[in-house]
């Protein structure tokens, strides 16, 4: 059997009463932080764009927009709310451990814009929502899971290609295909769709388009299954079959059984809930940096130097000299330099740190040339987030600090209390506490909701005063 009909067999058979209460609760958390995301990049250059292409293309209305509340085709809503949701890099992300070593497993909470486009479409339950995204963070990390040896990056390409690959099944489930229309559909998404490492390369300044890679690959995934509906063909063996996904994007390094393991059920709980924001790898050394600053009332004109060590991976992908001195916030959020500046300089990294004045602050460019950034192998086994910090003060003080797992990691989880904390903070400047108070009831008791169409009026605001 081939692999697409063996995920399309266990997609459609899933049963949502299955599910754990725990399970639910967490893909409600997940789901509340999402919409945070988006919250937070409403204001963002990059949806003002897409707004105006949508009003040109105009379209059905299926679905909403977070926000601006237009009412358009659930494509068009999967491409906004996706580019809104990864824009501050806020969202969630998982590490994956293979072979003795970790990796990057990218942010799985990006199969949820889609999923809420299409279930309002479609008029899903709230426990069929849940149980849909349930599905795609299984398929999402198990499609990465299955890579041997060198990571996509590292081959030339973005992980975030697995969109195309695992959305037409959640897509092909909403949609009530059968197995066969749902085999055709990943043939036809996986077969014409691919994300090009460029978006996330040493040596290159990020785009929008970084914001855009997942995005397009899910309203790849769903117009595939909106095709094989109607009786379109793809080709079945789209993985393992010749010149498919696993032998020329992977050259054959690719475990198949991980892939279709059905025992790898309920990795939401995996999910790394970010309380700060950076490129994930990012989160130890900065932390570190934040509780030091904090805690010795270190201030930034008595920082002598600062010494930054974390994984090979981070010192790779932040340490970036490309992005040393950030322009925009898709170079700043990967930019460990100045990520290390601002901690210092602000105390915080949230929303409030990415602006175009302090990309050209003095104080911040002053802070980033004293930091001395390294990737140290012996963290690489620890864990990926794993950083330290050293700050030496022109006094003669040196103050040091690591940390293993930052904060929302699972060993060591943000609070419910905490995480609705992250949300008001994204949410604060568009809604009244009022508001915000029912997003969050209608957020924890939505498997229980007939529809979500009262979650997508809620995400409709107009900006306060």
């Amino acid at each position: 059997m081939s692999l697409s009909r063996q995920l399309s067999e266990e997609v459609l058979s899933f049963d949502a009463r299955d599910i754990p209460p725990h399970v639910i609760h967490q893909t409600e958390r997940l789901i509340l932080d999402t919409l945070g995301c988006a919250i937070g990049g409403y204001a963002s250059d990059a949806n003002r764009s897409l707004h105006k292409l949508i009003a040109e293309l105009a379209g059905p209305q299926e679905a909403t927009i977070v926000g601006s509340g237009v009412k358009t085709s659930c494509l068009n809503a999967t491409l906004a709310n996706g580019v809104m949701t990864r824009y501050l890099d806020y969202n969630d992300a998982v590490v994956i451990e293979a072979g003795g070593s970790f990796r990057v497993g990218y942010h799985p909470s990006e199969v949820i814009p889609p999923i809420l486009a299409l279930a309002e479409r479609q008029g899903l339950s709230g426990l069929e929502t849940i149980a849909a995204i349930v599905l795609g963070y299984d398929l999402s990390n198990r499609f990465l899971e299955g890579i041997v040896g060198r990571e996509m990056e590292q081959r030339g390409w973005n992980g975030d290609t697995r969109g195309a690959y695992i959305m037409p099944f959640v897509a092909g489930r909403i949609l009530g295909l059968d197995a066969g229309q749902v085999v055709n559909a990943a043939g036809i998404s996986g077969s014409t769709h691919a994300v090009l490492g460029i978006l996330d390369a040493s040596g290159e300044e990020y785009t929008m388009t970084k914001n855009l890679r997942f995005p397009a690959m899910a309203y790849g995934g769903i117009l595939a299954a909106m095709m094989a509906r109607q009786g379109f063909t793809g080709p079945e063996n789209v993985f393992e079959g010749h010149d498919g996904f696993i032998a020329t994007v992977l050259s054959g390094e690719y475990e198949p059984l991980r892939l279709v393991d059905p025992g790898r059920r309920y990795t939401v709980m995996e999910a790394c809930i970010k309380s700060i924001i950076s490129d994930y790898s990012a989160q130890g050394h900065l932390s570190a940096t934040l509780q030091l600053v904090k805690e010795n009332d270190i201030r930034p004109e008595d920082v002598a130097a600062v010494r930054i060590a974390a994984s090979t991976r981070c010192a790779r992908h932040t340490g970036d000299p490309a992005k040393k001195y950030p322009v925009n916030k898709e170079s700043a959020d990967h930019s460990s330099y100045y990520l290390t500046a601002m901690a210092i300089l602000e105390r915080q990294l949230g929303p409030a740190q990415f602006s175009p004045e302090r990309y050209s602050d003095p104080r911040v460019r002053e802070l980033t040339d004293k930091v001395v950034f390294e990737g140290d192998p012996r963290l690489d086994r620890l864990f990926l987030t794993a950083g330290t910090s050293e700050i030496a003060t022109k006094q003669g003080q040196k103050y040091s600090c690591q940390i293993d797992f930052a904060k929302g990691h699972p060993k060591n989880p943000m609070s419910d209390e905490e995480l609705a904390a992250k949300f008001t903070d994204m949410a604060a400047p568009y809604m009244t506490t009022g508001r915000i108070d029912r997003i969050m009831q209608t957020v924890f008791s939505l498997d229980k909701a007939s529809d979500i169409k009262e979650l997508s009026r809620l995400m409709v605001f107009e900006k306060q005063g």
